[in-house]
């Protein structure tokens, strides 16, 4: 299954759309900055930040790109994601952030079974599940970890057969 174009904007505020990464392999996951549950978002972002160190010790996953979207784009504004990145010591030359539209980057996560509910009464108490995936050089959809129970060490050993 071919992955959606999408409409977004990235940590630097430059519009992106997801297919502006083919010709690298994918790995995408979905977060928010002010998430407060230490196994959710802030997961995701450890579980990327060993991958990203990992990438870089590996030639034959150098081609490989990672993408954090926000699906709050209220508060996720770009300066907002760049200074995320600097703290996870991002290198934004393989890792993108990226935030945009509500509605374009809940139908973007949608496709991904990514669930999002937002309070009316508390921007910032935003419901979710976790899926983080696998999206190979051409822009197809490999294969989608559902939840945090995966481990980087899973990610690596699965983007080997992707190429």
């Amino acid at each position: 299954e071919q992955v959606p174009r999408g409409a977004f904007v990235d940590q630097d505020g430059r519009k992106r759309s997801f297919d502006s990464f083919k010709g690298s392999p994918v790995v995408l996951t979905f977060v928010y900055t002010r998430c407060p549950l230490p196994t959710f978002c802030p997961l995701m972002d450890r579980h990327f930040v060993t991958i990203q160190t990992s990438l870089a010790n590996d030639a034959a996953l150098r081609r490989v790109h990672l993408v954090t979207v926000s699906f709050d784009p209220s508060y996720d504004t770009p300066p907002v994601l760049k200074k995320h990145a600097r703290e996870l010591k991002a290198d934004l030359t393989r890792w993108t952030f990226l935030t945009g539209d509500r509605d374009e980057v809940d139908r973007f996560a949608m496709r991904f079974g990514v669930s999002i509910a937002r309070a009316m009464n508390d921007p910032r108490d935003i419901t979710h599940n976790l899926r983080t995936a696998i999206v190979d050089a051409d822009g197809k959809l490999v294969k989608v970890y559902t939840g945090n129970d995966w481990t980087p060490a899973q990610v690596l050993m699965d983007l080997k057969t992707v190429g």
